[in-house]
């Protein structure tokens, strides 16, 4: 993934301009570089929905919403604004931002790794997640086999597992089944 505008600083100000309550794209702003965030293939936006679907079932009733990947959230390490692909807040709180309300409490953030954004989502991006005080939960679910990664925080430290038949998240008191990921993608066996 590349910066859209090329070797030029934004500021936060421009940003918020480009990334209003009226954009038709959303904008992740990192530090003065800018990346659009649209366009992805059938099996990440398939997962993507699956995820969310799951997630919002297994809370409803809760105090957790289950956010899509149009919502911004803040990181607090250099202030970056991204949109995460899924994530989920319990008791969520927001800043409004030129209309735009953002994210300020996840619990869970879920990233569908694709060839473009792989490397970016286990390293950059997760190091920018981890400074969310309120996140005990990153998933990365890979679009092109089946295979989640789940880390979790316990005290200070992020432990990662490799999930098998189910992603627990004891946290929000939910299993994600890969089978459920993965429907309609094609990649499950049978």
């Amino acid at each position: 993934m590349t910066s859209v505008l090329k070797d030029r600083f934004v500021s936060l100000e421009d940003y918020f301009a480009l990334d209003s309550e009226t954009a038709r794209e959303r904008w992740e702003w990192r530090n003065g570089d800018v990346f659009c965030m649209s366009g992805a293939q059938p099996e990440h936006n398939i997962i993507c929905l699956n995820v969310a679907a799951e997630l919002r079932a297994g809370l409803r009733g809760s105090n957790c919403r289950t956010f899509p990947s149009d919502q911004r959230v803040k990181v607090q390490a250099g202030s970056p604004y991204l949109y995460p692909d899924v994530s989920v807040a319990c008791d969520p709180r927001y800043i409004s931002i030129n209309g735009l309300r953002t994210l300020l409490n996840p619990v869970l953030i879920v990233e569908i790794l694709s060839p473009s954004t792989a490397q970016d989502d286990k390293g950059t991006k997760f190091m920018q997640y981890q400074t969310i005080e309120s996140l005990t939960d990153y998933l990365l679910v890979d679009s092109s086999e089946v295979a989640v990664r789940h880390y979790r925080k316990e005290g200070e430290i992020w432990t990662p597992q490799q999930a098998n038949d189910a992603v627990e998240l004891p946290g929000l008191d939910i299993a994600l089944p890969l089978a459920e990921i993965y429907l309609d993608t094609g990649l499950l066996p049978g």
